[in-house]
């Protein structure tokens, strides 16, 4: 072990310039360069500056007594301890990691911001690292393994992260922790970690964020942002007062909460600048519901989905609380209608007065903004003929009622994702805009009824147990992503027909591992191209009824069926290829346009009746295989393809005589009729 000294003016600190090093304070240049049992001084006054030019080691680093600037951007591994003075410049963005594995150090910061930090890196230290002043860096503070001690002052950084299976322990004392990033606390990985928060508060100032809390026991955790727009908590935490600032910019705060929690002292959420500046407790994914253990609360202008609180706390009540479906122990304001009395070009939420009512035309107030358990009622004169309003926020909904506007014309403006939790009525004189998505989440029966609008947005059925129906046919104009989503929850169509008419990309989506049903029983249209009917999930949604899928796209365009095997009817509608994937059983197949249809190589589909045609040897419809592997098709009755089929080859149980279906050009399949036990298989509903 030796000491070095910086006895240069400007210059690099590498592992190979001796020039600048002595083994004195006041030597000559020369000396070895640092290793990690060397400490080092930089303690000469200047206003010269050093840099480092590598990844540098070294045992304890001073800087008592220097007065020039420090840069660089390489890290640098200190074995030590760590001291900055108030009188020096530091301008470096190297991460500093405190490597030590024995005894105990301290990091005096002097009031310099630093990168990043890290403690043990190896994995093997045991080293204590103890502050001597509070500390700032503007990325993250990691340990990885050894002792963190704040010492109770105050930090501040991006994130604190200790996410590894090595010994480490973080002691917090009574320091106020404040951290920025994205992912301010981030415990994924808990083994061999010991976390003493002490009386610490942890502030979290990001306005989106996920906590990873790794089931630690927390103090006061603070999330201070009044424009946050997203916020995860994962981990079965217990927090001492956990607090969330109330909103003061028009919209909605989602605070999703991934694991039951615990709150032994307050859960505080107050209110904002008003009704419309919300804050949205949501158990995720959302088909769960999570519980809130709480001795206290404070609640305003919250809504809750998926939520059960417990303990004291409960049944916890507060100031305009909306329910958002699947909560428990939280006592919600009865149901109200409320009326719409805004301004030609008016949004949902507003400062101020707002523009919703308790009495139609009549004044507006702020306390009348509509709950997610509210009817919101648009009539004939609000807004005014000709005029439009739009979702400003991607707000929990009631029911919308816009039923009265029978000629009186009005445009709904919509590119975001509200989510609705009653029933959906237009209006024959409403208009739809943007490019949002209308979610219904409302976990019992649900209507939609359309009045002949076409919805420019997606419409997405996420409703855990519960059945959207449709009150009259719905059509989508949404010009990308899917027009239809399933994520949880049933669709029936009720008999009416669903028309997609974007041309682009998507159609029908409907990839979860959600309980989920389709009941297909008029006519689905979906004119996308790509895969414009998609099923994926380890889970595959109930499907039943008799109605008929036409894809009509003249680009390509592929049915993913997941091996269902109740599919109604398919239909070729446009003259693109239809691919159609998976092993599944349809009742029928039929075609409105001459294109082709393929099925992968390798596949079997049955079907109760086969009604593909062409209409000339001129304008025949080619029948395939996606690939030179034979693609197998059953059904119940011979397969005669006609005599004005063509056989282009590596086909297999096809008669090319009279009867039956005509004017295809097939190869590589192979049609099979299953025996006389197998010949009804499907069930209708």
């Amino acid at each position: 072990m030796a000491d070095r000294y910086w006895i240069s003016g400007s210059g690099t600190w590498n592992n190979t310039n001796t020039a600048v090093w002595s083994a004195t304070p006041t030597g000559g240049g020369g000396a070895s360069v640092p290793t990690s049992a060397d400490d080092v001084y930089f303690q000469n006054p200047g206003t010269y500056t050093v840099t480092v030019g590598a990844i540098v080691t070294c045992g304890s680093l001073s800087f008592t007594g220097f007065t020039g600037t420090f840069a660089g951007s390489f890290s640098i591994n200190i074995n030590g301890s760590f001291t900055a003075v108030s009188t020096m410049t530091w301008s470096s963005t190297s991460l500093l990691l405190f490597a030590s594995t024995s005894g105990s150090h301290t990091i005096t910061p002097a009031g310099k911001t630093f990168s990043s930090l890290s403690f043990g890196f190896s994995g093997g230290s045991t080293g204590t690292y103890a502050l001597a002043g509070a500390l700032t860096a503007t990325s993250t503070i990691t340990v990885y393994a050894g002792t963190f001690t704040t010492n109770n002052y105050a930090v501040t950084a991006a994130s604190l992260a200790s996410s590894n299976s090595n010994t480490r322990t973080i002691n917090l004392g009574a320091s106020t922790v404040t951290l920025t990033g994205i992912n301010p606390v981030n415990f994924s990985t808990t083994n061999g970690l010991t976390f003493n928060a002490g009386t610490s508060s942890i502030v979290c100032s990001s306005g989106a964020f996920n906590l990873y809390g790794g089931g630690q026991t927390f103090y006061n955790v603070d999330f201070t942002n009044t424009s946050k727009t997203s916020v995860s908590i994962t981990g079965v935490n217990t927090f001492f007062n956990l607090s969330m600032a109330g909103r003061t910019s028009i919209g909605i705060a989602v605070i999703a909460i991934g694991d039951n929690q615990t709150v032994t002292g307050t859960l505080s959420i107050p209110s904002g600048t008003g009704p419309a500046y919300r804050t949205f407790l949501s158990g995720s994914p959302t088909n769960t519901t999570k519980t809130l253990t709480c001795v206290n609360v404070v609640l305003a202008d919250v809504d809750f989905r998926g939520i059960t609180i417990d303990g004291p706390a409960a049944p916890a009540s507060g100031v305009r609380l909306g329910d958002c479906k699947g909560n428990s122990g939280i006592t919600f304001p009865a149901a109200r209608t409320v009326y719409f009395v805004g301004a030609a070009s008016s949004s949902w939420g507003t400062t101020g007065n707002g523009v919703w009512s308790e009495f139609p035309g009549s004044t507006a107030s702020a306390f009348m903004f509509p709950l997610a358990q509210d009817t919101a009622v648009f009539n004939a004169a609000y807004p005014p003929s000709g005029s439009s309003f739009s979702m400003n926020a991607s707000y929990n909904i009631g029911s919308i009622d816009m039923s009265q506007r029978t000629s009186a014309t009005v445009t709904f403006g919509n590119s975001l994702f509200p989510i609705i939790y009653g029933n959906f009525s237009g209006g024959l004189g409403v208009s739809y805009t943007g490019t949002g998505g209308l979610t219904f989440s409302g976990r019992s029966v649900q209507t939609i009824t359309s009045y002949g609008g076409a919805y420019s947005n997606g419409l997405t059925i996420d409703s855990p147990g519960g059945t959207v129906r449709l009150n009259d046919a719905l059509i989508t104009s949404r010009a990308s992503l899917a027009s239809i989503t399933v994520v949880s929850g049933t669709l029936n169509d009720n008999g009416y027909n669903i028309t997609s008419t974007n041309t682009a990309s998507g159609g029908f989506q409907s990839s979860s591992n959600n309980a989920r049903a389709l009941v297909i029983s008029g006519t689905w249209t979906f004119a996308g191209q790509g895969n414009a009917f998609s099923l994926g999930g380890t889970v595959l949604p109930t499907v039943t009824g008799s109605g008929t899928i036409s894809l009509t796209a003249t680009g390509a365009k592929t049915f993913v069926g997941g091996g269902i095997q109740t599919w109604p009817k398919i239909n070729q509608g446009g003259t693109g290829a239809l691919t159609i994937t998976g092993s599944n059983k349809f009742q029928d197949i039929t075609n409105t346009a001459i294109g082709s249809v393929l099925f992968t190589g390798g596949t079997t589909n049955e079907f109760n009746a086969f009604s593909l045609n062409g209409t000339s040897t001129a304008a025949r419809l080619t029948l395939g295989s996606t690939n030179t592997t034979q693609a197998t098709l059953k059904k119940a009755t011979p397969w005669n393809v006609g005599t004005g089929s063509l056989d282009s080859g590596n086909n297999a149980g096809l008669s090319f005589a009279s009867g039956g279906n005509d004017y295809l050009s097939i190869s590589y399949i192979n049609g099979i009729i299953p025996s006389t036990g197998n010949r009804n298989f499907f069930a209708f509903f």
